[in-house]
């Protein structure tokens, strides 16, 4: 049986599939022709067998895919001529301001939540995956500690936006990311323990657990019961707790980054724990900044059609 599958368009993030030099040459191209620019991320993912899209930061959000075709309506055609739907989104503001500025911009937050999860409602998708903020580098100063006090505020508002997205019949996740405060095995079980299972949920990402030295199945075994989409990435190993962790180090976790099947992840386990999982969306390849990315995720749909055939879910 063949399983619908999706992707996150940080896929198309690399400059070589542009024939451009460097990713804000990409932002320009989308800027000054948006239509075009679109029309060939939908083209490669219907060639490469893909039909969930979870959108993500700009250029690849909803406003640069309505402002390409110029309407909601016009979007959802573009996507129906190709058999495509829209799956989730990724909301990356919280990685974006400033932990200390979250009660000053929380009614913001609250706002582009509501936005996020009204587009989603209207067009299909199911799923808002929110991104947390960044720990500090190992040992810097002045020391700051992933703790109770630190995690509570962000749990509170976490609530209050799953709360919102509920409103429209869309589940907040949160997203696994490495080197965020939601990585590291034991804080998912913090974050998971301190957010409210009615309104936030959780989608792991295989290959940023293990660049945090976890282990997948483990993680996704203790929180199956909210896990509602995961990002199907493998990785090669942990990278050293010493990383200093800045602007860029979302780029080095590339170097990390397989194909699937080529790194630490058991998929098989996996597969096996999310046919217990309340599962919103399909599986949802993560190739980050793919040069190639429709050969990749032509061999990426393989690899799980490969599962579903081996009877697993």
């Amino acid at each position: 049986m063949q399983v619908k599958i999706g992707t996150d368009l940080v896929t198309f993030y690399n400059p070589a599939f542009w024939d451009v030099s460097t990713e804000p040459e990409v932002d320009s191209l989308a800027a000054a022709d948006g239509r075009t620019f679109w029309t060939r991320i939908l083209d490669s993912l219907h060639a490469a067998g893909i039909t969930g899209i979870e959108l993500t930061f700009p250029p690849f959000d909803q406003a640069g895919a309505v402002a390409a075709f110029g309407s909601e309506a016009a979007l959802a055609h573009e996507l129906k001529t190709r058999n495509l739907e829209i799956w989730s989104a990724f909301f990356p503001a919280l990685d974006r301001i400033p932990v200390g500025e979250y009660a000053s911009a929380e009614p913001r937050i609250l706002a582009q939540v509501e936005t996020a999860a009204r587009f989603l409602a209207a067009t299909g998708g199911t799923v808002l995956v929110a991104g947390l903020p960044c720990r500090a580098t190992f040992l810097s100063e002045p020391p700051a500690f992933v703790d109770l006090a630190f995690a509570a505020p962000i749990a509170s508002l976490l609530n209050r936006m799953g709360f919102t997205a509920a409103r429209h019949g869309i589940t907040l996740a949160i997203h696994t990311e490495a080197h965020t405060v939601a990585c590291a095995t034991r804080d998912v079980d913090l974050f998971m323990l301190l957010t409210d299972p009615r309104y936030v949920s959780l989608c792991p990402d295989p290959a940023h657990i293990i660049l945090e030295g976890g282990n997948p199945a483990d993680v996704l075994g203790r929180h199956v019961e909210r896990v509602v989409a995961m990002h199907w990435k493998d990785a090669t190993r942990a990278m050293p707790v010493d990383t200093p962790i800045g602007q860029d180090i979302h780029a080095r976790h590339r170097n990390y980054f397989c194909e699937l099947g080529n790194g630490q992840a058991d998929f098989g386990r996996l597969a096996t724990l999310l046919a217990h999982a309340p599962l919103r969306c399909g599986p949802i390849l993560e190739l980050d900044a793919c040069p190639r990315p429709v050969p990749a995720l032509r061999r990426g749909v393989t690899f799980v059609n490969l599962l579903t055939r081996r009877g697993m879910p």
